[in-house]
């Protein structure tokens, strides 16, 4: 949309060059001006991801509040460890939508979970979950939802992968490899999850290994791209 131009340099800020406190400072002039409903909406939407990135949870409460983003304040919230305002937000939104995600996430965080997602709650949500947690430094609430795993895989078989690709991508390789492998054992014909523990072989340099994983990918799926580009691009020798 065309009124999206003006925030443009601060999403590439904040997207492209990694730097959030730049991307605040070009943000401030232009949520002070006067705008549409939709472009109030994209710019504060713009803002708060970027005070949540710099662990300012409190002003991007207030932000959301203000939007009426109940799952997002509480959100914010969460990551800040005020699991009262948690409640305060998600009961709001629960009156509306008993089985928001939100519910199962509190459940988990809490270790109080009594309640079933859905495959497609699992699939859209447990990724980005488990990075935000990481990010905001909430290891508490990041193995308590670690703890339910083999619970929602009975769920979505995907979510040992999930939980392990989101665990790599953040560095923690310590913890990855184990669900990446129950994963694999979850859906052995799946040339993603051979995909991922390729990558996890790779941040290793375990390179041998990581050649037998991207081949059983494509064995798999012999049009997978990035197994095959992968594949082109390991190191011919192992470092260890």
């Amino acid at each position: 949309m065309a009124f999206l131009s003006y925030l443009q340099p601060a999403r590439d800020l904040f997207f492209k060059q990694n730097d959030p406190q730049g991307a605040e400072a070009a943000l401030i002039p232009i949520m002070e001006q006067p705008k549409s409903v939709a472009e109030k909406r994209a710019t504060s939407e713009l803002m708060g991801l970027v005070l949540r990135s710099q662990k300012k949870f409190s002003p991007a409460i207030r932000l959301y509040d203000k939007m009426h983003d109940a799952y997002q304040a509480g959100y914010c919230a969460m990551l800040q460890g005020d699991l009262s305002q948690v409640q305060q937000h998600w009961s709001k939104l629960l009156a509306e939508r008993q089985n928001h995600w939100c519910i199962h996430l509190y459940g988990m965080i809490t270790q109080q979970l009594r309640t079933y997602p859905s495959l497609f709650q699992i699939r859209n949500h447990i990724e980005s979950d488990i990075a935000n947690l990481i990010a905001a430094g909430r290891t508490d609430y990041l193995e308590n939802v670690l703890s339910y795993i083999d619970f929602l895989s009975q769920i979505n078989l995907e979510s040992p992968k999930f939980a392990g690709r989101s665990l790599m991508h953040c560095g923690w390789l310590n913890r990855a490899g184990a669900f990446l492998i129950q994963g694999q054992k979850a859906l052995p014909n799946d040339p993603e999850i051979y995909f991922h523990l390729g990558q996890y072989s790779i941040a290793l340099q375990h390179y041998p290994e990581a050649k037998l994983m991207l081949k059983q990918c494509l064995l798999i799926s012999p049009t997978y791209r990035p197994a095959s580009e992968l594949l082109e691009n390991i190191p011919t020798q192992d470092s260890a």
